[in-house]
């Protein structure tokens, strides 16, 4: 598996992130490793690699700091992790449309929706993540194939 892809991602996404906001990009190998392993199956260039890679990130990351609050939590760190969390959410969004991955967002916002209701519910599917961008990008590599043939 490519480090420097995930790295160069992290570098990325926290380029992006408003130094006011405090918010530290910091995942794990392992965190990361499945959709990098998935993006190298793929012919794309570099820079889409760690753009989408870098979006797979900031939904990670948001989704872990929702997860993190709990009924213990009070006051300002409650109320960081719900906006470090929305803000993440939305950036991701931003993402998507700066660099035109139109279609990744009409796919993953249902997806993202699904998730949350599922852990609203106890129940909590973040697997849907990965299987929604193998989706992606399964669908765009068929696009792809199917208009060189025409």
């Amino acid at each position: 598996m490519n480090h420097e892809l995930i790295q160069d991602a992290c570098h990325l996404l926290q380029g992006e992130v408003s130094p006011t906001t405090g918010i530290q990009i910091r995942i794990s190998v392992e965190e990361a490793r499945p959709f990098a392993v998935l993006l190298e199956q793929y012919d794309m260039p570099p820079l889409r690699r760690q753009r989408l890679l870098s979006i797979y990130f900031a939904i990670k990351l948001a989704l872990r700091r929702h997860g993190g609050c709990s009924s213990s939590d009070t006051g300002e760190t409650l109320t960081r992790k719900v906006l470090d969390g929305d803000y993440l959410y939305s950036l991701y969004i931003q993402l998507c449309l700066k660099w035109e991955e139109i279609d990744l967002l009409s796919l993953l916002a249902p997806v993202i929706k699904q998730m949350q209701i599922k852990r609203f519910e106890g129940k909590p599917e973040d697997d849907r993540l990965l299987k929604g961008l193998e989706l992606f990008l399964q669908l765009e590599s068929s696009r792809n194939r199917l208009s060189r043939a025409i």
